[in-house]
């Protein structure tokens, strides 16, 4: 009898045993030494990922004018988009955007490295899509979940809270650069209660409004990044026109400032911003 039972608690522990085993071999391994070769993947990956995974970043994630993790970034090894840097560190995935660093994307893929590759986040959709894309390939599925339930949240809270008239605004940038209708900045200004002017002017993706022009429409707020111009440039001219300041039929041109970091990359920080547009289209 006794004899019986050992048999079967011996058999019962391989069997166990035995399931554990299964259940670890079916567990899908992750990367563990992820590299990002774009600004953009930088920023998801620093949402996303464990700060063990990260083994390097691009020297521009260091930029606090453009990078919201810049003090983050501080503590990884950056590099400057290059094939040979990757491939020192031997990474097990590698991120990349679609239209940078091209050749050196093909160059790691022919050495068989994993390469992952971004388009740019051209509305809030498919930034969802290319988050939860990198979620999936490092294990943070979950994480991914969680951080975009609170943006919807409160960006939701930020349309509800969105005038009934919605004032104009349109974004202007270097040499009068507006991002179009189909950008994230432009679902980002309708997100906070804004018409976006360069939907009136047609521009889809982006375009250039002439100084006049703007002037003309009068739009009720010119939005610029609130990044200090370090050395004077001709591009940045335009934005320092007294004509952005002048008063036309009553109104002035009102000037809202917004960190670049907001609008260069997608991330889950974009609801900040909103809160932040929207707090002048509510006035």
């Amino acid at each position: 009898m006794v004899s019986n039972r050992s048999t079967l608690l011996r058999l019962a522990a391989l069997v166990l045993a035995g399931a554990l085993a299964n259940t670890a071999a079916a567990a899908p391994v992750h990367p563990q030494r992820v590299a990002s070769m774009n600004l953009c993947t930088d920023s998801m990956l620093f949402e996303l990922a464990r700060p063990e995974q990260i083994i390097s970043v691009t020297t521009l994630s260091r930029d606090p004018d453009v990078s919201y993790f810049a003090a983050r970034s501080r503590d990884v090894h950056v590099n400057r988009g290059l094939a040979e840097e990757v491939i020192e560190l031997q990474p097990d995935l590698v991120l990349a955007g679609v239209h940078t660093a091209s050749g050196a994307n093909d160059l790691l893929r022919r050495l068989g490295f994993n390469v992952l590759s971004f388009e740019p986040a051209l509305d809030l959709d498919t930034f969802r899509a290319s988050f939860r894309r990198l979620a999936a390939a490092i294990g943070a599925g979950v994480r991914a979940e969680r951080l975009l339930a609170t943006m919807d949240r409160r960006i939701e809270l930020s349309r509800q809270r969105a005038p009934t008239s919605r004032p104009t605004a349109i974004i202007y940038r270097p040499n009068g650069f507006s991002p179009g209708f189909r950008s994230l900045a432009h679902d980002m200004l309708v997100a906070a209660g804004f018409r976006n002017l360069a939907q009136d002017f047609g521009i889809e993706y982006g375009g250039f409004v002439p100084l006049e022009r703007l002037i003309v429409a009068a739009p009720d707020f010119v939005l610029l990044d609130a990044n200090p111009i370090h050395s004077p440039a001709l591009a940045d001219a335009i934005l320092i026109h007294p004509a952005l300041l002048q008063q036309r039929d009553g109104k002035h041109l009102r000037r809202i400032e917004i960190a670049e970091k907001y609008w260069t990359c997608g991330g889950t920080f974009i609801a900040e911003a909103i809160e932040q547009l929207a707090s002048f289209a509510a006035h």
